[in-house]
């Protein structure tokens, strides 16, 4: 009896649905899962980590943990998703490795916690894999070294970015192919397509980016010439490389990023204009993309934009994909981001939560009834949140005498070093902080999934617009605001 789920990165629970009309044998559940033990000479720490991603729209990461014994000794086995290759991270007290596993992988890691990168090494089924990435690491740094490597190409000229990002590609593939026969034709193909599919995500950012770097600023306005590199990029569609993270943010780009390149006009303020742009990439994408591609495409689109958009658009497009995909495994996930779309939306109320205030008391964000209030989440590891906080303070010059509140909601843990940012700005408002970080009740009940994040809360406590301008732009804010005032 066999089984093999064909939707690529779906949870573990789902095989239990099979359950009820079959049995399956134990050396499947066996097959979906790995075995990692070894040994750590030195310890430091008592206790080892990996952890993956469990989800392609957003970041589900999934975490295993194992116990060393007296004598550094550990032993850990745990489910993968169904892909052929997972990119897994392992952390043991300071030092944090990449190891790339298969279902039925059983490997054996011995190393040195006081020369961990040079003394890591692998013994049984899936060592070649590891061993191969250990030697990388060394020469080249961590896999997630590589798109570092591309970013840092983006302020050449485009002929040179190119050749820039092919010779860093070939270097790649080079350092793969030396290890054949140790390396498989198929972890070779991954390989090699990993890094390609970085190159072209960087070639939907370059003009852009390549822009920014020039004029030291953000702009829309950009040379046409930039975007010879976007047209000299592929239209390479495949289903089996859905498995890979880099195709996932090369196929979110590439249809808006083809788009510009064919002078189509940049999506800015008109809303209208910014749709039929919208409607436009759904076409091609439907036109273009096999099936399981397209799937994922307009997931990650509705997915993305459910909060920052019409909710009568995202009820459209949320219809639209169930139609076509009624059994997904993404509709969990979309089903419950638009529940949340739905309870963002204008006219909703803005959940309350404590907020203490600057001579140590409390109050509660519903004791600002009847004034405006711009709320952000921040924290202090964000530069972009601390300048947009510093430019609010510009959009409270200009509305000093409304009654206008800035609250700065913080998922940071370092509190002081926080104040301290807050006190050299000058960055005026009510000052509140959520140490459990993501996973703060306040957090998830304003489905704050990336910083900074603002929201505009009219006099009666309730969500004012869909997407708010940030500080920044700062003329558009302060039209928004002034048009709450009674």
């Amino acid at each position: 009896m066999q089984f093999r789920c064909i939707i690529p990165l779906q949870r573990l629970f789902n095989l239990v649905l099979v359950c009820i009309a079959v049995a399956i044998p134990q050396q499947l559940l066996a097959a979906n899962k790995v075995k990692f033990s070894g040994k750590v000479a030195n310890p430091t720490a008592d206790t080892i980590e990996v952890s993956y991603n469990d989800n392609n729209l957003a970041y589900y990461p999934k975490k295993f943990t194992a116990h060393l014994d007296k004598k550094g000794n550990f032993d850990l086995t745990f489910p993968l998703p169904d892909n052929e290759y997972v990119l897994v991270q392992l952390a043991y007290a300071n030092s944090l490795a990449d190891i790339i596993l298969q279902h039925g992988d059983s490997i054996f890691m011995t190393v040195d916690a006081r020369r961990f990168d040079s003394t890591v090494n692998y013994k049984g089924r899936g060592a070649a894999v590891q061993n191969f990435i250990a030697a990388h690491t060394i020469k080249r740094g961590r896999i997630n070294q590589y798109p570092n490597n591309v970013k840092s190409q983006l302020h050449k000229d485009p002929a040179d970015f190119i050749k820039a990002i092919d010779i860093e590609y070939n270097i790649e593939a080079a350092m793969a192919d030396k290890w054949t026969p140790a390396l498989s034709p198929s972890f070779i193909a991954y390989w090699r397509a990993f890094h390609r599919y970085y190159n072209y995500f960087f070639i939907q950012q370059y003009p852009q980016a390549h822009q920014i770097i020039k004029v030291r600023r953000f702009t829309d306005t950009i040379p046409n010439a930039y975007y010879s590199v976007v047209r000299s990029m592929p239209r390479a569609f495949n289903d089996s490389l859905l498995m890979l993270p880099p195709y996932l943010l090369y196929l979110t780009g590439v249809f808006e990023a083809s788009m510009k390149a064919d002078s189509f006009i940049a999506m800015g303020k008109d809303t209208t204009m910014a749709y039929r742009i919208e409607d436009s990439v759904y076409k091609l994408a439907f036109k273009l993309l096999p099936d399981k591609s397209l799937e994922y495409f307009i997931a990650q689109n509705l997915y993305g934009r459910a909060k920052n958009q019409r909710l009568a658009r995202t009820e459209a497009l949320l219809s639209t994909f169930k139609h076509r995909w009624p059994n997904s495994t993404y509709m969990p996930l979309l089903d419950k981001q638009v529940t949340l779309a739905r309870r963002l939306a204008p006219g909703q109320p803005a959940p309350d939560f404590d907020i203490r205030t600057a001579d140590g008391g409390h109050m509660k964000l519903s004791d600002l009834k009847g004034k405006v209030v711009y709320l952000g989440f921040w924290a202090g590891w964000c530069r972009q949140c601390v300048g947009e906080m510093v430019s609010g303070k510009m959009v409270r010059d200009l509305i000093r005498k409304k009654p206008l509140e800035f609250v700065y909601a913080s998922i940071g843990t370092d509190t002081s070093g926080e104040r301290a940012l807050a006190e050299r700005y000058h960055i005026e408002g009510l000052f509140t902080n959520f140490p459990e970080g993501w996973n703060a009740k306040e957090v998830q009940a304003y489905g704050v999934q990336s910083l900074p994040a603002f929201y505009l809360i009219d006099e009666d406590g309730n969500f004012a617009v869909q997407r708010p301008p940030y500080p920044s732009q700062t003329t558009e804010l302060v039209i928004e605001i002034e048009k709450l005032f009674k």
